[in-house]
């Protein structure tokens, strides 16, 4: 009997594990409990809540360097590993360890968006579709031959969280596809082209403001790209407004870095190149909005500039 193992974290990792599930898992592997909320009490990640709900071995450990992590993996005897945003890198005797390999699914078009945020990329970049690859880990940074990948098609109105629901779906799909040859060893993955290769970097909170310097079209995908997290921020008189949600662009002859409102024409960003329409905000201490109502407390219409 084949020995599996699951290693990842995430909520968009957790179809992919119920789906394996179903196949047998020796063991599930995923980052340790971490402080959340304004408490700062232990949560425990999505994959651990998934395991436990399907009666699965877990461990959590620290690091994959100490000798007690190794004398675990290779007290498992694990034939086949399948890795979905995991967070570690791992080490080169693990990768060695398993005869029918380590395989990630990775959400992106590999080579495209190699890193740690390729689902934010692709949108910052407006490409026109994303998907996932099934690769198979090699010590580079998602360097490895690609067995087989999905596509999905970019739309105007494709945000970040929305996209990587759909991509958790299509990698679980993707993996009881492709899985008889990752059982058999009989899969043929293809080198990617390195030189086409571009990066995700990973997300910081210092990329959250909107620059009303860049175009209209620009400032739209940057809002749908870090939606929920850094998410997007205009400062207007002293107070952050976070910019939940966008709508339409228009050409506008206003002074760029103008925020204007009112109840017939709604709330716009003027830009260095058309203007982007609002359409949620959040106030501090506020809940998310529509846009006209979170303005209020500058006015039922107005005109102000941003900083």
């Amino acid at each position: 009997m084949t020995r599996i193992a699951f290693l990842g974290t995430p909520r968009a990792a957790v179809p992919a594990l119920r789906a394996l599930a179903e196949e047998g898992v020796e063991a599930v592997f995923c980052n340790p409990d971490r402080p959340a909320g304004r408490g700062r009490h232990l949560e425990a990640p999505p994959v651990k809540v998934a395991a436990l709900e399907l009666g699965l071995p877990l461990h959590q450990p620290l690091s994959w360097k100490t000798p007690e992590a190794r004398e675990l993996w290779e007290g498992l005897h694990i034939d086949l590993a399948v890795v979905v945003a995991y967070g570690h890198l791992l080490p080169r005797w693990l990768l060695d360890a398993c005869p029918l390999g380590v395989w990630n699914l990775h959400f992106s078009l590999l080579p495209r968006w190699r890193g740690a945020a390729p689902v934010n990329h692709a949108l910052l970049a407006g490409d026109e579709e994303s998907g996932v690859s099934l690769m198979r880990l090699t010590p580079g940074l998602d360097e490895g031959p690609v067995l087989a990948q999905s596509h999905r098609p970019l739309g105007s109105e494709t945000t970040a969280e929305g996209l990587l629901e759909i991509l958790a779906q299509d990698a679980a799909e993707l993996l009881m596809d492709q899985l008889p040859l990752l059982l058999s060893g009989s899969g043929q993955p293809r080198e990617q082209e390195h030189g086409l290769a571009t990066h995700a970097a990973k997300l910081h909170k210092d990329m959250a403001r909107l620059d009303w310097r860049r175009s209209a079209a620009e400032l739209h995908r940057q809002v749908r790209a870090l939606w929920p997290w850094p998410g997007s921020e205009l400062h207007l008189e002293g107070q952050t407004l976070k910019v939940c949600g966008v709508g339409s662009l228009r050409t506008c002859y206003r002074e760029p870095g103008q925020l204007i409102w009112g109840k017939e024409e709604g709330a716009w960003l003027v830009t260095a190149e058309g203007s982007l329409e609002l359409t949620l905000l959040q106030r501090p201490g506020k809940p998310v909005q529509p846009a006209l109502q979170a303005l209020q407390p500058w006015g039922v219409s107005g005109s102000r500039a941003v900083e």
